[in-house]
């Protein structure tokens, strides 16, 4: 009785911003056949003001779609095939209009987006993706007709992982959808975008039944940063002639911010989702040129996607110390005194998580060993899987050690010093080789001693 009198009163304009919370309580809380019965009646005015030129009112419309599909899915476990295809389409196609750029209501938090196709992908996963997710990523597109939807790409990547996320550590039903936490600003408060850390492996993606579009997104996602890359990666970062003097607020601005916050969200995926058709040379060239990149927390998701693959990964390791390396030196240079300092000091960092990791394993699997009659056999260094990355960081940092600047040049012994203890942990024998700051341990007195005669009072005094 109450719910048919809401009903009819919601059509008139000045009721429906209250009443149609009211109808959705209402409909949520009844029982199956009753929701059935009238749901897809009041779905119909919801679809019809997601355009609504009212933001309050295709806000309100959207958040009772929110609820009640979660109710069809989740709690009646929708319909027929047929009737249910039918409902679902009706959704999709009002949400993600076939060949818009865009997404339906404009300006809404896409979390809600990917919450709404996580319900839907809950009961009918191949639906999700090939109707919905693929569209999204604009999986299948030729190069020539491949183009950046930053709101959608962003959708369809977050719940691809959310639903990969879900289904890996059988985290069961979506809880029922809550009320969004409102700031006193009155914006919503944003939701911090983390994944596993862990591969997604095709072993995996066949165990938890996506083998079938695991691949296709793999394949989205690196043409979507090499997109990126080109038109908001490489223009943007601090190394730029072009962006010397600009101020992040001023050049993050129009159709750059959306493609920024989708370029985010892709970094943020890296290695849960390794992009198919990138090499590992070029995906870390990607991440290391994206840290000296004008958007802050991009810089900060791709350096932590490098430490990620320094800790967790040893078969990356020696490429991320290389490539770190090379792109410092080809790019940075010492023409940007502060942006060199800064890469230097990740530089250590890196080093640093290489030390923590080992020290987690105690026995470092790292380098090959045989223990024998309850003796330990270590490798030298020159026969050591890492040999050549170490000696291009020492190369590097006795290069840096050579700048004009002193916390340069003490940044450069920082990193020798850590190259060294790194040995310790991972119980290198130097064999006929000897490390850098070794030599210049055992040579630096005797050098002082041949020049100490043609220098000042004041200056004997600092040495």
């Amino acid at each position: 009785m109450l719910y048919q009198t809401t009903f009819d009163l919601s059509s008139r304009k000045k009721h429906s911003l209250a009443l149609y919370p009211l109808i959705t309580c209402l409909l949520c809380v009844s029982q199956k056949q009753f929701f059935l019965n009238n749901w897809h009646i009041f779905l119909q005015n919801c679809l019809s003001h997601l355009k609504n030129k009212d933001p309050k009112m295709s806000r309100v419309a959207l958040e009772s779609l929110y609820r009640l599909l979660w109710v069809y899915v989740i709690r009646i476990k929708c319909e027929s095939n047929t009737v249910t295809q039918s409902r679902l389409m009706s959704i999709v196609s009002a949400l993600f209009p076939k060949g818009s750029r865009s997404v339906v209501p404009r300006d809404t938090p896409l979390n809600i987006f990917v919450k709404i196709i996580q319900f839907i992908a809950q009961e009918r996963l191949d639906f999700a993706m090939k109707e919905i997710i693929f569209d999204l990523l604009s999986v299948g597109k030729s190069t020539k007709t491949f183009t950046i939807n930053p709101e959608r790409m962003n959708i369809g990547l977050r719940v691809f992982l959310v639903i990969a996320d879900s289904l890996q550590q059988k985290d069961g039903e979506p809880p029922m959808p809550t009320t969004g936490v409102m700031l006193p600003s009155g914006n919503t408060l944003r939701v911090k975008k983390i994944f596993l850390n862990k591969p997604l492996t095709d072993e995996e993606a066949k165990v938890i039944g996506m083998s079938v579009y695991y691949p296709q997104v793999r394949k989205a996602l690196d043409s979507i940063l090499r997109h990126l890359d080109k038109e908001v990666g490489r223009p943007m970062c601090m190394t730029s002639v072009q962006m010397s003097n600009k101020e992040p607020e001023d050049m993050i601005t129009g159709e750059r911010k959306p493609k920024i916050d989708l370029f985010r969200t892709c970094i943020a995926a890296i290695p849960r989702l390794i992009p198919d058709g990138m090499s590992k040379t070029d995906l870390i060239e990607l991440l290391a040129r994206l840290t000296v990149h004008m958007d802050e927390e991009l810089r900060a998701l791709a350096f932590n996607t490098l430490q990620t693959l320094v800790l967790d990964f040893p078969d990356w390791r020696e490429d991320v110390f290389s490539g770190f390396v090379y792109f410092i030196v080809r790019e940075v240079t010492d023409v940007h005194p502060t942006l060199l300092d800064n890469s230097v000091k990740m530089l250590v960092q890196l080093i640093n998580h290489w030390k923590q990791a080992a020290q987690a394993h105690g026995k470092n699997q790292d380098c090959q060993r045989g223990v024998a009659n309850g003796t330990t056999h270590t490798l030298p260094l020159e026969r050591t899987p890492y040999s050549n990355v170490f000696h291009v960081v020492e190369g590097f940092a006795l290069v840096i050690l050579c700048s004009s600047r002193p916390a340069t040049r003490r940044l450069a012994v920082s990193v020798l010093r850590e190259i060294r203890a790194l040995f310790a942990i991972l119980e290198i024998s130097k064999g006929d080789d000897e490390l850098a700051i070794d030599v210049m341990d055992r040579l630096s007195p005797s050098i002082l001693e041949s020049f100490i005669h043609l220098t000042g009072a004041d200056q004997v005094t600092i040495i």
